[in-house]
């Protein structure tokens, strides 16, 4: 099970850093939809998430990181920052043992053991990457083709 989710989540990596990519095509400040994120911040809220779940599992380590335009204020920052945390989740990813998945934590809204934090890691990403996709559709912008299985 460990390797089989070690694989989807770098599976994911690789496809999200496809529309990582396509940042330099828009203004990370735009606010496709009323009342909601900037673009940028929807980048960086995934980009930290990915680290906040995968570090804190190795680690024991519940810390949230910035994820502000004002400390990421260009795309070619974000798209570093993908970078340097995708490298680190890759790393944490190669820490994990399989009697972590059965590890249970009890630092959030409820008791989840590890494998459910890992499979609650790559959901919430794909979640946003969905946004973000939309998004880039409303700013006239073709996201980049993911290559699916169909």
């Amino acid at each position: 099970m460990l390797s089989f989710l070690k694989s989807a989540i770098n599976r994911h990596l690789d496809e999200t850093a496809l529309i990582i990519d396509q940042l330099t095509t828009i203004d990370i400040t735009s606010q496709p939809v009323e009342n909601g994120r900037k673009f940028g911040e929807i980048v960086l809220h995934m980009i930290r998430s990915l680290e906040y779940y995968s570090r804190g599992l190795t680690s024991k380590v519940w810390e949230v990181l910035p994820y502000d335009l004002d400390s990421y204020p260009s795309s070619k920052d974000i798209q570093e920052l993908y970078r340097s945390v995708s490298s680190r989740v890759r790393s944490y990813l190669n820490d994990l043992s399989p009697s972590l998945l059965e590890e249970h934590f009890s630092e959030f809204n409820r008791p989840a053991s590890g494998f459910e934090i890992l499979l609650e890691m790559l959901e919430h990403s794909i979640q946003h990457r969905g946004q973000l996709l939309v998004y880039l559709r409303l700013l006239d912008v073709e996201p980049a083709k993911i290559p699916y299985i169909i």
